[in-house]
């Protein structure tokens, strides 16, 4: 059984911390402070396994705690829990051991993750490590990524995205707006829109054809970053 304290100076939050807790087989809720001055009384009880940490406790700051829980050699592990997503606390709680950094608001199984991924690192069996083991601390393996989700502007839909990108993909060659919108099927006004917005997402070229009188024509093509993101789909 994995015993966990919290930190947190919010009553409301310490108490979803404690249901969270009893929902997850194999940790027990031990209690929690809400102040520095007694979570430091609490994470140096001897049965205490994991903190969970806030970083904004009254006016006092969490990684000060944090800090002293490494100086004095307290053998406890912490997570942070907190709104704090500066680029400090982060890095801070790294280079000082944190095992997880939950940013709020966050999901309870967001939560139920970074407690299991911490009970399957402390369940190694050997009292001395293969280096397949200790790689799993040094260098856990993460998930395999879902696809990055483009978020489309207004105005901007997924269906003709794709309609434009694949009219594109499917002709070799510089292709001008006119004979876009004529394989596509929209209009100038639409496409001119979805054009700028692929040039902004680096999925097409575009070049200019000087001629001797009138406008420069515009010419555009799809980039390997633009047949890439239509390979994948990830923004449909």
């Amino acid at each position: 059984m994995i015993n966990i304290v919290a930190v947190e100076d919010d009553p409301l939050v310490a108490k979803f911390h404690r249901k969270y807790v009893e929902k997850v087989e194999g940790f027990m809720w031990l209690g929690s402070a809400s102040t520095i001055e007694e979570g430091e009384l609490l994470v140096r009880k001897p049965e205490v396994d994991l903190v969970l940490l806030d970083i904004y406790i009254h006016e006092q700051n969490g990684l000060d705690l944090l800090k002293k829980i490494r100086a004095h050699n307290v053998n406890v592990d912490v997570i942070l829990i907190t709104s704090a997503n500066d680029q400090h606390s982060v890095q801070t709680g790294y280079r000082y051991g944190v095992v997880d950094y939950l940013i709020k608001p966050f999901t309870f199984e967001r939560f139920q993750e970074a407690l299991l991924h911490y009970k399957d690192e402390m369940a190694l069996p050997s009292a001395r490590f293969q280096q397949e083991e200790v790689d799993r601390f040094f260098y856990p393996r993460q998930p395999a990524q879902p696809k990055s989700s483009y978020i489309l502007p207004k105005g901007i839909t997924k269906e003709t995205c794709v309609r434009i990108m694949e009219a594109m993909a499917s002709q070799e060659g510089w292709k001008s707006a006119s004979e876009l919108s004529e394989m596509v099927g929209v209009s100038h006004v639409s496409l001119r829109k979805y054009l700028r917005y692929f040039e902004e997402q680096n999925w097409i070229e575009k070049d200019l054809v000087y001629h001797s009188f009138g406008r420069p024509l515009q010419q555009y093509r799809l980039h390997e970053s633009g047949k890439k993101a239509l390979e994948q789909s990830d923004f449909i």
